[in-house]
Order: C-alpha cells, then sequence, then structure tokens
C-alpha cells in the first residue's frame, strides 16, 4: 500500500471516532494523547513549513489538555513565574528535534506569561544542538540554548548520585536547579539497545551516564528508573513529539533508508502513553516494511511496561483517549 493509505490504515487514525476527533471506546478521565497531523507538510518549505508546524503543535498541545485552545491549554499547565527547560534529541541531528517544533513551544509557552528569558532550550551538550540547527547562547533576550556541557554556560551534572533501584545517575542541573517545569520534546526513533526511544528514553539525555545502562537488559528498568526521579517526574508538565519524521529501524544513529514521513506533532501529559502510543505506530511501519513487531527484537521496549508500573503513566491503550486530527 502506498504511504497515504498506510496512514489512514494506521491505528492511530483507525481508533478515531468517525469525525476524526475522539476514539469512542474510551473512558471519561482517562489520560489523552493526541495527534495533529498534516500530509500537505512533505511539500512545504521555510516560513510555510514552520507554519505547518506551528499550527499542529497547537492543535496538538489544546487537543492533549482537552482545552478549546492551546492559550487555554498552556495557562493551565504553566504560570507567568516558571522557568520551563525543554528537552530536545539532538544527538543524531539529521533525525533530531527540528528548531520549527521548539519554536512553538516557546511561543505556546509564552500564551501562558512565561518570559523568552525564563525558558532553556537543552541537551546534553552544545555541539549536540548546534549540529540539529540551534544557535546555542546564555545571555539576551532568550529562549537560552545550551548543554548540560560545553562552553555557552556548562552548568553540568549534579556531584551527588540520584539511585533508584540498581540505577545510580547525576542528573543535569538544568533539571535540578535551573527550572521549575519540563517539557519534553522527543522524536520517534527504534532504537537498538531500548527497543524504541521517545519521550521517557528521551530523559537519558537529562543524565551523565546513559551509556552505563545500554547493554543492560535493554536499558530496563534504567529508563523507568531514570523517569522516577524526583526532579523530572515532578517538574514534567507536557510532551510534544516531534513525529513530522519518524524512524522505525537501525536506529538511534540516522539511517535513512529506515526513515518515513508521518507528518504530525503528537503530545500529551502522561509519557507512558504516548510512548505505548508510539509503539503501535512504529509496529505499524515496521509491519509495512516486513519486519518484526518491536517486541520480537533482540531488545524489545520493556522499559514503557515498567514505567507503567512504577505508576509513571498508562500502559494500557484501551485507556488512553486517543484525540486525532488529520488535515
Amino acid at each position: 500500500m502506498d504511504r497515504r493509505d498506510f496512514l489512514k490504515a494506521s491505528a492511530l487514525a483507525a481508533g478515531a471516532a468517525a469525525s476524526g476527533l475522539w476514539s469512542p471506546a474510551q473512558a471519561d478521565g482517562a489520560p489523552r494523547v493526541s495527534v495533529a497531523r498534516s500530509a500537505a507538510l512533505e511539500t512545504m518549505e521555510g516560513q510555510q513549513y514552520a507554519a505547518g508546524i506551528r499550527a499542529l503543535t497547537f492543535i496538538a498541545i489544546a487537543d492533549a489538555v482537552g482545552a478549546s485552545n492551546v492559550v487555554e491549554a498552556m495557562k493551565q499547565l504553566f504560570k507567568p513565574e516558571d522557568r520551563v527547560a525543554i528537552k530536545v534529541n539532538c544527538i543524531a541531528p539529521q533525525m533530531g528535534t527540528q528548531p520549527e517544533v521548539v519554536s512553538a513551544v516557546v511561543e505556546a509557552l509564552t500564551f501562558a506569561g512565561v518570559d523568552n528569558k525564563n525558558i532553556i532550550i537543552f541537551d546534553k551538550e552544545d555541539r549536540d544542538l548546534a549540529g540539529a540547527g540551534f544557535t546555542c547562547t546564555a545571555t539576551g533576550e532568550g529562549p537560552m540554548v545550551y548543554g548540560t556541557v560545553g562552553a555557552t554556560k556548562n552548568p553540568g551534572y549534579e556531584e551527588r548520585f540520584t539511585e533508584i533501584n540498581k540505577t545510580s545517575f547525576c542528573l543535569s542541573k538544568i533539571v535540578t536547579r535551573e527550572c521549575t517545569a519540563i517539557v519534553n520534546v522527543p522524536v520517534i526513533k527504534q532504537h537498538c539497545f531500548a527497543g524504541m526511544t521517545c519521550a521517557l528514553k528521551n530523559h537519558f539525555g537529562s543524565i551523565h551516564n546513559p551509556e552505563d545502562f545500554h547493554y543492560i537488559d535493554g536499558c530496563n528498568p534504567a529508563v523507568a528508573d531514570v523517569n522516577l526521579a524526583t526532579a523530572i517526574r515532578q517538574k514534567q508538565r507536557l510532551c510534544v513529539v516531534d513525529a513530522i519524521w519518524l524512524q522505525y529501524d537501525n536506529g538511534p544513529a540516522y539511517s535513512a533508508k529506515d526513515v518515513a514521513f508521518y507528518g504530525a506533532i503528537m503530545a500529551g501529559t502522561d509519557p507512558v502513553a504516548l510512548d505505548t502510543q508510539v509503539h503501535i505506530l512504529l509496529d505499524l511501519y515496521r509491519k509495512a516494511h516486513n519486519l518484526p513487531p518491536l517486541d520480537e527484537v533482540e531488545r524489545p521496549p520493556k522499559h514503557i511496561k515498567t514505567a507503567a508500573e512504577y505508576k509513571l503513566g498508562c500502559g494500557d491503550p484501551n485507556a488512553i483517549q486517543l484525540v486525532v486530527r488529520d488535515g
């Protein structure tokens, strides 16, 4: 089947009501995962592309919160006095969080009264951010852009280890000291060690030693343990997924032949629910390319189930409200 037919048949779209908005099987009060998608993005460039992403981001955020518009949604989640850290994923810049998506998130934060000077766009290192198209700065009108490590500011990691179960790590001082709230803006990729990376795995970029856990049982329970850290669990208020493109195999390094256009922004306040739906989405793309589902690969994404067992969110797709707007 071609790309358009495949997307129409995807679980994300098929689970929606005939109107293309609400899944009829979901109970009130269940966590929401929203998908705002436009096939037209694939041929857009420049300002038109940025405007298209902006529109999708605002729709996805509003639907994720159940608000009538993005302004109302952001005012529910953030206060003017908040200092907000936006965690991006730039380790593979060709499949990193796009600046256009982050710009839309920054604008949305200003709707809640958050000053640009109090917004930090961050990842593990300055060089990763620069490689993905961000300009690092720790001065000016904001938003600020810098890594936990790098010449721009170099806040570094906490000297004291956080120990959760058998997982020990030092958190970025951006997470622990420089923000009161976090917006998680990941990408979607198959991951050779963790099965997949999206909202939960993105916080491996918030600790000093992610490589220590890559060969230990598919990063499980390490990914869930990191997300259980108080500074992450209590400060993270929103996840906005850059799903314009996704990589369904041979990740996390960039593999052009395994990248597909999806043309969407996904959003939610529950990272486990988001990853649960992304897991389904990746499996659909893998099936379309004659690949086994993620649960059958050598290292499946067991951390999602563990995070659900930790009560970090909902891992049951039948208990998630799915909102799909397909333009």
